[in-house]
């Protein structure tokens, strides 16, 4: 037995495979599922003279059995006299190739920025509470270690809590962006796919214009998105948030934390008490804990509302797809879906021998 992962491409030995003898009729295609999560996929039992030969495929991986032991020299030449035989039945075989349907694998951003996100709204919500300071003067040495602690406690509190809020913050509008765009991919209409100019328009429309191109530009939907339910308002305010955000955007007046006055160079606060407690005081107000967890779960709310919006049969195919890391997308009908199981599974057996660790020169 040998297992072939870098002499030969899975597609080409199928196709020549299929092309010189017919579909798989190894005993693996009885017993696979009809989808694409199985560990051997395809199978082929031949007899070349007496011998038996068979081949089957994994995922990346050709397993190459044969009746009688081979040097490693004979694997080698094995493999070399059948990617020479491609030629034999290479327009059969190339027949076979664009039989196929061709999917190009891509990365559904919506997944991994959703993850990202859930992740920093549990960290959030979890975070600890803040830890008051001590009200009275550390007039002994354990109350100044007290203080000592209250206030590293608070440091660290902060450096995490905030920084979670503020990618949060950014991240969440991109999560929505990224959600609507992957309705448009999957359901946007020939006409309008078909047609450059009108399809760049849609996909780089502002979110409120697309929003409402939606269900005249996509199959699958039974209404309108309603730009009067609570949910629409609160995404929107969301959406500003952004938009004043991504773009560096400083307005002192809007976003002040305090007043202070100058003598010269001598600072005059207008607000009493502990100034460093003050300090965690204004960054909980600058980054507003509650109001980005509040402004997540809106987004989510929203981005429900959309899928309600769908046929039934459209929003089950969508929630199918949504959720999948990496979805395909078909080359010719230009349609994503979903075409690979989520788990990845590589079965290694220690006592079998690779191509590449023949000994011999290619």
């Amino acid at each position: 037995m040998l297992i072939v992962r870098s002499k030969l491409k899975p597609v080409d030995i199928y196709c020549y495979l299929k092309a010189r003898f017919g579909e798989p009729n190894g005993f693996q295609n009885f017993l696979r599922r009809n989808d694409s999560d199985n560990w051997i996929h395809w199978d082929y039992s031949l007899k070349a003279s007496e011998s038996d030969v068979y081949f089957a495929g994994t995922s990346r991986e050709i397993h190459i059995i044969v009746g009688e032991p081979l040097s490693d020299q004979q694997w080698r030449d094995l493999i070399v006299g059948i990617k020479r035989d491609f030629a034999r039945v290479g327009a059969r075989k190339s027949e076979v190739l664009q039989s196929l349907e061709k999917y190009v694998v891509f990365q559904n951003k919506y997944v991994s920025i959703a993850s990202l996100c859930a992740n920093l709204h549990a960290a959030i919500v979890d975070a600890p509470a803040k830890t008051s300071f001590p009200k009275q003067s550390p007039s002994r040495k354990t109350q100044l270690k007290a203080v000592e602690r209250a206030m590293r406690s608070v440091a660290t509190r902060a450096d995490e809590l905030f920084g979670n809020c503020l990618k949060l913050q950014l991240l969440m509008p991109v999560m929505a962006e990224a959600f609507i765009n992957m309705i448009i991919l999957m359901f946007t209409r020939d006409a309008v796919r078909n047609d450059a100019a009108a399809y760049q328009a849609f996909v780089r429309a502002k979110v409120p214009d697309r929003l409402a191109m939606l269900s005249q530009n996509c199959d699958g939907f039974a209404r309108h998105i309603d730009k009067g339910t609570e949910a629409y308002a609160r995404f929107m305010r969301v959406m500003d948030k952004r938009n004043f955000a991504l773009h560096g955007n400083v307005d002192p007046i809007r976003e002040q934390i305090e007043v202070v006055y100058f003598d010269g160079r001598r600072p005059l606060f207008s607000t009493p008490g502990n100034h460093i407690a003050t300090f965690f005081e204004h960054l909980e107000a600058i980054y507003r804990p509650g109001e980005v967890v509040s402004d997540y779960e809106a987004v989510h709310a929203f981005l429900w509302e959309i899928a309600q919006c769908l046929e039934p049969r459209a929003r089950s195919f969508f929630e199918h797809v949504i959720d999948d890391a990496y979805p395909g997308f078909e080359v010719h009908m230009r349609r994503a879906t979903r075409i690979l199981p989520d788990a990845v599974v590589m079965g290694m057996l220690p006592t079998m021998m690779y191509d590449d660790d023949l000994q011999v020169e290619w």
